[in-house]
């Protein structure tokens, strides 16, 4: 029986593993996308059938380990800088470094607003609902980006203009800046697709800008290296493989002992 839980605990994790690969190779032509890695943990351990203390040939401690398998511990975010994509377009915007963008929904509805953090930088031009004749850089799910005080971020027309490393939208009559938000712990919000992080109000509150360079024309693509995704979804194919011959072969060994007891 523990060789069967231990083949079947090891199953359960190496397919959240194939999940997270799978999605990250979903995920290779997303903008800003950052890669999740999987990382194991053993299960309990014990430790049986001790050995009498006059072998002296044993080099390994006294006694006989016996695992339970392991789970999936974590799948930490990959947080290395993607490549650069240049594009010419006005409202695409890269950060060079470290930061998030942070984009609003649902804000002018009281008590249905959302923050969210990102690092798509893919934004569009779209008329403000709550400035007529202005206009606000939206993400494609319709999100606004918003400046340091948590207010969305006007333009006063849809025409060309132009925005500084430092944030700063310079042909703006009624100024601007697009600050970049510094993050030490992303685990600890939650993300919700669209590539994007949900933050409560009270960790917004904590949160404080960094100066990471903006560039304006430009995207980041994602983190994602084909080329390993594809050996890692290899490997992870022959460990279930395995894992899977293990059971039965438990399997056949109960069946077989089963057999035996019934004679």
């Amino acid at each position: 029986m523990q060789s069967l839980n231990i083949s079947t605990a090891a199953l359960r994790s190496v397919q959240y593993a194939l999940d997270t690969t799978a999605n990250n190779l979903a995920n290779v032509d997303t903008v800003g996308y950052k890669k999740r890695d999987v990382a194991f943990s053993e299960l309990l351990a014990d430790s049986v059938g001790e050995q009498p203390g006059a072998d002296t040939q044993r080099t390994s401690p006294p006694g006989l380990r016996v695992g339970s398998g392991v789970k999936v511990g974590l799948t930490k975010l990959n947080l290395a800088q993607g490549s650069v994509k240049v594009t010419d377009v006005p409202t695409d915007l890269m950060i060079e470094g470290e930061g998030y963008f942070m984009v609003g929904r649902n804000i002018n509805q009281p008590g249905n607003e959302k923050t969210f953090l990102t690092r798509n930088g893919n934004f569009r031009i779209s008329p403000s609902l709550t400035y007529p004749g202005s206009y606000n850089l939206v993400t494609a799910n319709g999100d606004v980006l918003l400046d340091e005080s948590g207010v969305e971020i006007t333009l006063d027309s849809a025409a060309a203009f132009k925005i500084e490393q430092d944030g700063t939208i310079s042909s703006n009559d009624t100024g601007g800046k697009i600050p970049v938000w510094r993050v030490d712990n992303l685990d600890q919000y939650q993300q919700v697709g669209a590539n994007e992080f949900e933050v409560s109000a009270q960790q917004r509150a904590l949160l404080a800008t960094v100066e990471s360079p903006l560039r304006q024309g430009a995207l980041e693509t994602s983190n994602v290296d084909m080329t390993k995704e594809m050996s890692q979804l290899v490997l992870i194919q022959r460990a279930y493989q395995f894992n899977a011959r293990a059971v039965n072969i438990s399997d056949q060994m109960m069946g077989i002992a089963t057999s035996l007891r019934n004679r």
